[in-house]
């Protein structure tokens, strides 16, 4: 009864009673890209997909870097908002019927996204979600369009205080977030990874953070290409891809 007091959530309670079992398919996200980063990060590269195969043979990439230049303020980004705003309504006039999703990082720029999206679109698709790292559990969407908000204030000056992020288990909250799309991420943000001094934070959080927007970066400009899924379960002779290369090599005629 006292350990049972002193764990903050039912899964670590659980966890020294139940035995634990992996996730180990993943059936959202149809462009390896969208999960790629969480399958390296937080699953040790178990995980297994099939992606859809329009999307593979789309040469628009799954993930999209939108960089703007932001000012943090009263822990809000306006020019990251009103990016956000431009974005879905150019999604609404494609006529794609993507459901959509905005993520943001912390509570305050979730309501100014909320309140301007308000004031500009006048019929705004009822499935639309507008949700920050703390809510989005369980939700997902065709696009789900990030806003960072964390940028150099008016003085140029940055601070590496990135909310939830920065607590014990809030690379788990980014883990969540950056695993809800369905077809494609846009990532709105007003800093380069480059630009993330987080190599002395306690926790996680931030230096994932970096990672996830160096990652981005690199799908948005095309440098992405999956890693195939280690062999480990059965002898290399037991693939049939393996044999079909055994074979080819001792035909006559090459295909």
């Amino acid at each position: 009864e006292d350990m049972a007091l002193e764990v903050h959530s039912l899964l670590k309670l659980a966890k020294n009673h139940l035995m634990q079992v992996r996730l180990k398919g993943h059936y959202r996200s149809q462009s390896n890209a969208l999960i790629e980063f969480s399958n390296r990060h937080f699953y040790d590269g178990q995980l297994k997909m099939l992606p859809a195969f329009d999307r593979i043979n789309l040469n628009e990439p799954a993930i999209q870097y939108h960089k703007v230049a932001g000012v943090w303020q009263d822990q809000q980004n306006i020019e990251e908002a009103k990016a956000v705003v431009e974005l879905i309504q150019k999604e609404l006039r494609s006529k794609r019927n993507f459901s959509i999703g905005v993520v943001t990082f912390n509570a305050r720029q979730q309501d100014l996204i909320a309140d301007l999206l308000e004031e500009r679109i006048a019929n705004l698709p009822t499935d639309l979600m507008v949700k920050n790292i703390e809510n989005v559990q369980g939700d997902e969407r065709d696009l789900i369009i990030f806003s960072t908000a964390y940028a150099p204030d008016e003085k140029g000056k940055f601070n590496v205080q990135f909310g939830s992020l920065n607590q014990a288990g809030g690379e788990n909250r980014l883990n969540v977030a950056v695993s809800r799309a369905r077809e494609k991420v846009i990532v709105v943000t007003s800093i380069m990874p480059s630009e993330l001094k987080v190599e002395q934070t306690k926790n996680p959080g931030p230096k994932l953070l970096k990672a996830y927007l160096a990652f981005a970066q690199e799908v948005s400009e095309g440098r992405f290409e999956p890693s195939p899924r280690e062999e480990t379960e059965h002898s290399p002779q037991w693939y049939l891809k393996n044999q079909l290369k055994a074979w080819e090599k001792e035909l006559p005629i090459k295909f």
